[in-house]
């Protein structure tokens, strides 16, 4: 009789399979504009996503405030597709009318300073102008809602103290009011700096000096604003050129800079900026082929 053979065991070899990601290289910070290189072919069917940084700020939920940034480029020459180069951003609350049905769910649940790879397949009547391939991909930033920068120590001279708790800011001064402009920097950001023709995307109050009646505010929402340069009171137009996104600033304007009644107490932060004009954009609101 011959002994019985032991059964050969059986080797099974995984493999992972290649995922499109691997060939799109994302470089620059959340926030800033970023730089895509792509090193191989990008092909997908439909729409695919991967977070390539998450962030530590507020887990975004349906329907809260929130600002996005999302910068397109073409899925084969890597060229940039957003207007002026520069991303285009989404202010509002986290729902299908601001963000549209992809974009919030790639956004929700997503917490503010995260970064996620969308790489799309869209139909050529959704294609952004300058694109040669049918692909598409998406940078997308989830920003902070409220400023961030770096605090700056209180010289104890100005104007206006200010205080940031959770309904918002609270403002206090002394008796006279500034003969002119004054401003403060409370925290100094790092991003992009204000240009005159910018549209800018802010938190801010302003209040009364005489009466400290507020008399506007996002803070009562949390859903920032986008401001035009060339249509708000021209002191804080002046006070807000040249200072960086992620930067609070604390403005007291003279009547004749203001609205002409009163001198007026600003507490606003910097969250964004946008060119004056926006040509069409497709990104990340073009349809996306299911084939």
């Amino acid at each position: 009789m011959h002994p019985e053979r032991a059964p050969q065991s059986t080797v099974t070899e995984t493999r992972t399979l290649p995922s499109v990601f691997d060939n799109i290289e994302v470089s620059g910070r959340v926030g800033a504009i970023p730089v895509v290189d792509i090193k191989g072919p990008v092909t997908v069917s439909g729409f695919k996503r991967h977070v390539v940084e998450s962030g530590q700020g507020r887990e975004i939920s349906a329907d809260t405030p929130v600002l996005v940034s999302v910068t397109a480029f073409d899925g084969e020459s890597a060229s940039t597709l957003s207007p002026a180069g520069q991303p285009q951003l989404f202010v509002g609350r986290a729902d299908e009318t601001t963000l549209g049905p992809e974009l919030l769910s790639v956004v929700v649940g997503a917490r503010e300073g995260s970064r996620t790879i969308v790489v799309r397949l869209l139909e050529e009547k959704g294609r952004a102008p300058g694109a040669t391939s049918p692909y598409e991909i998406d940078v997308v930033d989830v920003l902070p809602a409220i400023a961030t920068g770096t605090e700056v120590p209180d010289t104890h001279d100005s104007p206006l103290s200010v205080k940031v708790g959770e309904e918002g800011p609270s403002i206090s001064h002394g008796d006279a009011a500034p003969a002119s402009l004054t401003t403060q920097l409370l925290l100094k950001g790092e991003g992009r700096q204000v240009t005159k023709d910018d549209r800018v995307v802010a938190q801010f109050i302003v209040q009364g000096w005489s009466d400290g009646q507020v008399r506007s505010s996002t803070w009562s929402t949390g859903v920032p604003e986008l401001l035009a340069l060339d249509d708000v009171m021209q002191g804080l137009a002046q006070s807000l050129v040249d200072q960086h996104v992620g930067s609070r600033l604390a403005i007291t304007i003279p009547p004749d800079l203001a609205t002409g009644d009163d001198t007026l107490c600003v507490v606003v932060d910097i969250l964004g900026t946008e060119p004056p004009k926006q040509a069409d954009d497709a990104s990340m609101s073009g349809e996306t082929s299911q084939s």
